[in-house]
């Protein structure tokens, strides 16, 4: 089962969400292969850490035409998966999405995404994806996030078509990640990388354990095409300049 879904999507509501939306899914080999190699992880039968993101992404965009603004502006800017166990090819996969309240940031609004995927009774993922909705700021609060750069351990070349192909395998199909002629009138030179495909990039490229949360806050737009320097170290890795992440056990 996949659904692709255009990202730019009216808000029809008066005020956030209250209800956790459920879907019961089943991956699609075909597609989970697809999506392995365009974010550099091995095929094998254990699902990326990041891939329940994607599975989700319908019901975000679905809570999200729900909410009291439009999703164009909508900034991904920070994320956090906690991965309890390997996920298989072949279990049935039950996910529930919940949206939170609005709550002030310097720069606008933010919100977040809350999601659990389960395997009968047994909770074996979750994540919050936090996102900004720009305009009507609150200068004086800041974020409290700390970081040292680890040490760099390749460069990676990013060529112009990744949004694109990121964007056929995740569903989101938002403008500024496609064409610099689409992404020019949200203020950007050119089309820049998916937040969540440098994610999935970072940890197709660490040694996981069975059980791990991963946090990361997307810092920079990396723009497409560029090169990029990734550093690791024992409890966290980044993009330098664009994504910074811990990982812990």
């Amino acid at each position: 089962m996949f659904t692709t879904l255009r990202a730019v999507l009216p808000g029809r509501g008066d005020e956030m969400p209250q209800e956790w939306l459920e879907r019961e899914v089943r991956v699609e080999p075909d597609h989970l292969a697809a999506y392995a190699h365009v974010c550099g992880f091995t095929l094998r039968d254990e699902l990326p850490p990041t891939y329940p993101h994607v599975l989700a992404f319908p019901l975000h965009m679905e809570l999200l035409a729900q909410a009291p603004f439009s999703a164009v502006g909508v900034v991904h800017i920070a994320n956090r998966i906690t991965q309890r166990r390997p996920l298989l090819l072949g279990e049935a996969l039950s996910l529930a999405v919940a949206v939170s309240e609005l709550r002030p940031h310097r720069r606008g609004r933010v919100f977040d995404f809350t999601t659990e995927v389960h395997v009968g009774d047994e909770l074996v993922w979750e994540a919050t994806a936090t996102n900004l909705k720009r305009g009507d700021g609150d200068d004086s609060i800041r974020d409290p996030w700390t970081f040292e750069d680890p040490p760099i351990t390749a460069w990676w070349t990013l060529p112009d078509d990744l949004g694109r192909r990121y964007a056929g395998v995740s569903g989101d199909h938002n403008p500024i990640h496609l064409h610099g002629w689409s992404a020019k009138p949200f203020g950007f030179p050119r089309a820049i990388a998916h937040g969540m495909w440098t994610k999935a990039r970072c940890l197709s490229s660490l040694r996981l354990p069975d059980a791990f949360t991963a946090e990361v806050r997307f810092k920079k737009p990396i723009l497409l095409p560029s090169k990029v320097k990734f550093g690791e170290a024992e409890d966290r890795f980044a993009v330098l300049g664009h994504l910074e992440g811990v990982l812990s056990e």
